[in-house]
This record gives structure tokens, C-alpha cells and sequence, in this order.
């Protein structure tokens, strides 16, 4: 008769090869529902990084009575985050148009100065010779080169938004992190019904890894964040820039987004700069482009590297890899997904040393 040792082991091998099945039919899936699959890994992020404001309120007692629902916290803070995204929305996005609309109908001028201050630099240092031909070309082409650059941003985030489920998905999505963070038991309790009877005491055990994974995954974001907001403020600021404060925590949100965050924080510093004169302008993106090149080199693969446990050179290549698999959406789900792959793999050797 089987020892109760090697019918454990029986077990944990059946369940094994029950979850690679259910891996492999996942993946597919993914694959086939790239936009749901987006869609539902923003959602998880959003709720995790709402999760400690949702504790905190939850750990209220108005008049020393009862803590707060746990659903009625997460209520509170999902209105919060909606009315701050909808003010943005009606008083900052007309602005920013405004903005843009003003910016676009100067810059064949602003191109045409800078291209004859770029003129006289050269004959006075004597490199006309060197020069003249390339700041001719320049000139004659400067109003297409605008061009080409504004439709090149504009399909980058046509591409974003096409890879995220259009405007649906960013409606829903606050959504599905609510229910996430206000009913989390009855989420799980619900998914497990999916799952085999004998596979989903493995299935807990492998989701209090991927929670603590996505924890520090979202420490690690929160520092990088507030690195890159603290230091392109602190650059604008001593550039006396306009706004300089309010540029920073628009550059340390942007740093949630790839490609997409950039781009509004380049646009946003290009505006206000512009709004002063071309030379803030150039300054003021100089800047941002460094600091983040810098931080993007340095600083990233070095916190997030710490906090997820990962070399710095598995992180730029999972952050490649989500960019070339999902588009630039993918690419914020890189590091969470390659945290949550590292942790899986991480309790399925430990669930066979504990077998053995």
C-alpha cells in the first residue's frame, strides 16, 4: 500500500502537470485576447497600487467605532482617482489643446529663427564651409520635418490606444480594479471554480507568491517614479522653468506609461517652454531628455532589479520582450510579468525540494 508520503507526491506531480496544461491554454489565450489581456493586467496593477490607500481607509474608525468596509474603502478611493482623471480631463486637456494649437501656428516661425541663429553661430566660428549646405537643406525642409514629427507622434498613440482596447477598456478599467480590491476573496473563490478540485490547494500556494511579487514590483515603480519626478522638477525649477513643480508630477505619472508618458511629458515641457520662447523650450526638453535617459540607464534596472530580485540585464530584456510581444502597452507589463514568472518558477522548485 502507497506510504502517505508517495501519495502526496502522486499528487503534487498530477496537480503539476494539471497547472502546465492550464499554463500552456492561458498563454494561448493571452495571445489570441491581447487587448483583454492588457486590459486585465492594468486592472491588477491599478488595484495594487491603490491597495495601500485602500488599507489605510479601511483602518479608520470615525467616532472610535467599527473599521470601514472593506468595499466602502475601496469606493472612496476609486471616486477619488475618477474626479481627479475627469478634472484633468475637462480643465487640463482643453488647455493642453489650446496649448498645442497656439504652439503649431508658431513653429514655422520659432524653425525659421532657429535656423537663422543656427546660421550665424556658424559664420562666426568660421564653418560655413562645413555647415552651409546642411543648415540650407535644413531651412528648406524644416516645415516637413515638423510635419513628419507630429504624424509620427500621433501614430504612436493611435498604436498605444489601439493595443489597450480603445476607449472600452479605459472605461472599464477602473471597473475591474475595483472589484479586485473591494471583493478579492470573492474573485479568487470565483476563478478557482475554473480549476481542478486537485490542483487549487497549488494554485493558492502559487498566488501568495505572485502577490508578494507584484507588491514589491509596485515599491519598485513608486521610488522610480518619485526619483524621475524629483529630479526633472528640480532641473526645471533651477532652469526657471514655468510650473517646474507641476512639470514633475506630470513626468513622474507619465513614468508609468512607456513611450506614450514620455511623449505627453516631452509635449507638456515643449509647450510651457515654448510659451516662454524657443530657447526654454530646447532647454527644457534637453533636460527631460537627459534626465531620463539617466535615470532610464541607472536608476530603473538598478530599483526594480533590487526589488524584484532580477539583474539589470534580465530587466531591459523582459521590458524589450513586452514591447515586441504586446506593442508599447506590453511594455509596463514586462516587469510585473516577469516578476510573476520568476516567483512561479520560484515556488515550483521549492514545491519539489518539500516533495523530495
Amino acid at each position: 500500500m502507497p506510504t502517505a508520503d508517495a501519495r502526496e507526491k502522486t499528487r503534487l506531480q498530477s496537480a503539476r502537470q494539471t497547472l502546465i496544461w492550464m499554463g500552456v491554454a492561458v498563454a494561448l489565450l493571452v495571445w489570441a485576447f491581447k487587448d483583454l489581456a492588457l486590459l486585465v493586467g492594468y486592472a491588477v496593477l491599478l488595484a495594487y497600487a491603490l491597495l495601500p490607500a485602500v488599507g489605510a481607509i479601511e483602518r479608520l474608525r470615525p467616532g472610535h467605532g467599527r473599521r470601514l468596509p472593506r468595499g466602502l474603502a475601496a469606493g472612496i478611493v476609486m471616486l477619488v482617482l475618477v474626479s481627479l482623471v475627469g478634472v484633468l480631463l475637462v480643465f487640463g486637456v482643453p488647455r493642453l489643446i489650446s496649448q498645442a494649437a497656439h504652439f503649431a501656428a508658431q513653429v514655422p516661425a520659432a524653425a525659421s529663427r532657429l535656423v537663422d541663429d543656427l546660421r550665424v553661430w556658424s559664420s562666426a566660428r568660421g564653418l560655413d564651409p562645413l555647415l552651409g549646405t546642411a543648415i540650407d537643406g535644413l531651412r528648406a525642409n524644416a516645415t516637413e520635418l515638423v510635419q513628419n514629427l507630429g504624424g509620427s507622434l500621433a501614430g504612436g498613440i493611435r498604436w498605444l490606444f489601439g493595443g489597450i482596447g480603445q476607449l472600452l477598456g479605459l472605461v472599464l478599467l477602473p471597473l475591474l480594479a475595483f472589484y479586485l480590491l473591494a471583493e478579492a476573496e470573492a474573485v479568487q473563490a470565483s476563478s478557482l471554480r475554473f480549476v481542478p478540485k486537485e490542483a487549487r490547494p497549488e494554485i493558492i500556494r502559487l498566488g501568495g507568491a505572485v502577490d508578494r511579487a507584484l507588491r514589491s514590483y509596485v515599491r519598485g515603480q513608486a521610488i522610480v517614479s518619485l526619483v524621475m519626478a524629483a529630479s526633472v522638477g528640480l532641473a526645471l525649477a533651477l532652469a526657471q522653468y514655468p510650473v517646474a513643480l507641476l512639470l514633475g508630477v506630470l513626468v513622474g505619472l507619465a513614468e508609468l506609461v512607456p513611450y506614450l508618458g514620455f511623449a505627453i511629458a516631452a509635449l507638456a515641457i515643449g509647450l510651457t517652454g515654448f510659451s516662454v520662447g524657443p530657447t526654454h523650450a530646447i532647454v527644457g526638453l534637453s533636460l527631460y531628455i537627459v534626465i531620463n535617459w539617466a535615470i532610464g540607464t541607472f536608476v530603473t534596472p538598478r530599483v526594480m532589479g533590487r526589488y524584484l530580485k532580477m539583474h539589470p540585464f534580465v530587466v531591459t530584456v523582459a521590458v524589450l520582450a513586452g514591447a515586441k510581444l504586446l506593442g508599447p502597452a506590453g511594455a509596463l507589463l514586462a516587469l510585473p510579468g516577469a516578476a510573476v514568472i520568476q516567483a512561479l518558477v520560484g515556488e515550483f522548485a521549492a514545491g519539489d525540494d518539500r516533495a523530495d
